[in-house]
This record gives C-alpha cells, sequence and structure tokens, in this order.
C-alpha cells in the first residue's frame, strides 16, 4: 500500500488536529468557568431544643453549606432565603412554647462533613463538636417572636448584627 503524500491528504490531517484541539480548548474552558452551586445541607440529626427559661424553648438547627459566595451580599440573600423556605414548613414556631429558632450555619469542610452522618460528641475521651471548628463558621439566623411578630436577626462573621425583618411593636 502506497503513503498518502498528497497536499490534500495532509491537510486533512492538520484539520483533524485542528477540531481536536478546539473541541479540547472549549471543554477546558467551560470546566475552568463553571460557577460551583452553593448547597444548603440540613443536619436534622443534630437539632436541639433548649427550654432556657420558664417554658420558654429555644430551637436550634445545624446547617452546612457548600461552596458558600464570597460576596457577602449574596451571601446573606441566599442565608436569608434558605430560612424563610425552611420556616413555611416550621410548625414549631406556631406552638405558644416556642419563642425561637436558631440557624446555625457551616461552611462545609473535610472537618465539618463529619457532622452530616454523626452526632456531636462531647464529653469523655473523644470531643467532637461542631462550635470547634470556628474557622468554618459562617452566620447565625435568629427568629425570635415578641408582641404579636418577629424579629429576624443575622449574624454574619464578626460583623455587626443585621436586622433582617422586625414587626414587633
Amino acid at each position: 500500500m502506497k503513503p498518502l503524500n498528497s497536499p490534500f491528504a495532509t491537510l486533512m490531517i492538520c484539520s483533524d488536529i485542528l477540531k481536536s484541539f478546539i473541541t479540547f480548548s472549549l471543554l477546558l474552558t467551560l470546566v475552568s468557568c463553571k460557577e460551583y452551586s452553593q448547597k444548603f445541607i440540613p443536619l436534622n440529626h443534630m437539632t436541639f431544643v433548649n427550654s432556657y427559661y420558664k417554658n420558654q424553648i429555644k430551637i436550634s438547627y445545624y446547617v452546612l453549606i457548600t461552596n458558600p459566595a464570597d460576596d457577602l451580599e449574596k451571601l446573606k440573600n441566599k442565608i436569608t432565603q434558605f430560612v424563610e423556605d425552611s420556616l413555611h414548613n416550621n410548625q414549631f414556631m406556631k406552638e405558644a412554647d416556642v419563642k425561637s429558632l436558631n440557624f446555625v450555619f457551616y461552611k462545609k469542610t473535610g472537618n465539618t462533613s463529619y457532622f452530616i452522618k454523626h452526632n456531636e460528641e462531647h464529653g469523655g475521651l473523644y470531643n467532637e463538636e461542631i462550635s470547634h471548628y470556628k474557622e468554618d463558621y459562617i452566620a447565625n439566623y435568629l427568629v425570635e417572636k415578641c408582641d404579636k411578630g418577629y424579629t429576624k436577626t443575622l449574624f454574619l462573621f464578626d460583623r455587626p448584627e443585621r436586622i433582617v425583618y422586625s414587626n414587633c411593636k
């Protein structure tokens, strides 16, 4: 069999290489430009109820956030939206004894991922608590009952509190 030494054969080979290069470049660009979306992971098994004063109950929820936004306004808005969505389905605030709900947000990391499948371990030889990972702490969102209404306050990192909503009298 005779090798193809014609200009047409060379052009076809170059065309195939160019197509492969362009395809590879486009795929690489798409993968590197992919924006990672935030994902909220409620740690429902770690929800706890604290009766802190004369039948005034505070319920705390822990939530991990995968890929939290770097932009603080976007992060605040996403957290606020998550809490609002959670409140629509929450029956506890309708109970007279429940005075507040506290949502505690942490960044999902190698440290905090442990709590997706495990409860906190208090005392004993092994002590594993999510609060030990202060570097992964993001925010608290506190919803408190008041005279015929609610106050919703966001505590983000080490910044001053921000009242998101209040219809208290």
